[in-house]
């Protein structure tokens, strides 16, 4: 299978915080138009707007960034526009060893981040603004850290792979074996997803694991990021191949002549991961693929 698309580029913000300790900023997987006067905006700018402090735009935002010293605190604001539930992940194993990170909502009590994998943050209301900050644990010694956080709208995904455009699909129950054949295609598929926020509002930035095996034991692993709308879209190529297993037959009516079709055909399987969810994704499930061989024409008839 071919990714016809890749993640987009990681890209460094430096010299937002001059005067300040907090330093640069990086957004991974994003793309970073400038400095804006508007947090709320749907896009994938950033702004400082208190001294010190990066402000995020509505998405969900992969950071990664280096503190230059044990002094030093890097902060970022979220405004959950909708009341939407708040991600905070901090992916990698060096969390709590040489880093630690800490959030407040509202103006509150400054909380520490309780472990390693995704914190959900919920019970907002419209409006409320999180803030997190990231510095070095009590007594760590280093002369620099790079950390990774991911900050923003929960993720919550749905996805469907789709038949190759234009075939005759076998039975998606075949009298020999047992399963339920959820996808079927000679050498392609369509990948169609979406992500939303907790508010079932469209959310830039969800990131979709995706793994297919084919009847032939091929193995394709792809990521993909989705857009300002919340969709991905994407074609997923695979080798043909022989042999298989014989499919019960298939009928295709054209004006007054029926068709009797024969397919053989291998079985593979698929499944798709919210992987900035973490721990708190929903339970993805493995889906069988019909891999589709070949077909023959077995018979011919035409009514009078």
């Amino acid at each position: 299978m071919t990714n016809t698309k890749s993640a987009t580029g990681r890209l460094l913000l430096s010299g937002l915080f001059l005067a300040m300790s907090c330093h640069a900023f990086a957004q991974g997987e994003s793309d970073v138009a400038g400095v804006v006067p508007d947090a709320q905006q749907e896009t994938s700018t950033l702004r400082a707007e208190t001294p010190g402090v990066v402000v995020l735009s509505d998405k969900i935002h992969e950071i990664t960034q280096t503190l230059e010293s044990t002094s030093a605190v890097h902060q970022y604001s979220f405004t959950a526009i909708r009341g939407q539930n708040v991600l905070l992940a901090t992916p990698g194993s060096q969390y709590d060893k040489l880093w630690k990170v800490e959030y407040q909502v509202d103006g509150g009590e400054w909380k520490r981040k309780p472990y390693a994998g995704a914190y959900k943050i919920s019970d907002l209301n419209p409006g409320s603004q999180v803030n997190v900050r990231v510095l070095a644990v009590e007594g760590g010694v280093f002369e620099n850290a790079e950390y990774r956080i991911v900050f923003g709208s929960f993720p919550h995904m749905n996805y469907d792979l789709l038949d190759e455009k234009g075939i005759l699909p076998i039975s998606a129950f075949q009298s020999d074996k047992k399963g339920f054949l959820a996808t079927q295609g000679f050498k392609e598929v369509t990948l169609e997803a979406s992500f939303t926020d907790s508010k079932a509002y469209p959310l830039e930035g969800g990131q979709l694991f995706f793994s297919l095996t084919t009847g032939t034991g091929e193995e394709v692993k792809e990521r993909f990021l989705s857009d300002s709308n919340g969709r991905i879209s994407e074609l997923i190529e695979f080798k043909r191949c022989e042999g298989g297993w014989l499919a019960d037959s298939i009928y295709e009516n054209v004006d007054k002549t029926r068709l009797t079709w024969s397919t053989r055909y291998e079985r593979g399987d698929y499944r798709a991961n919210n992987i900035l969810a973490g721990q708190l994704e929903d339970k993805p499930h493995t889906f069988t693929l019909g891999h589709l061989c070949k077909r023959w024409l077995t018979n011919l008839h035409t009514r009078p």
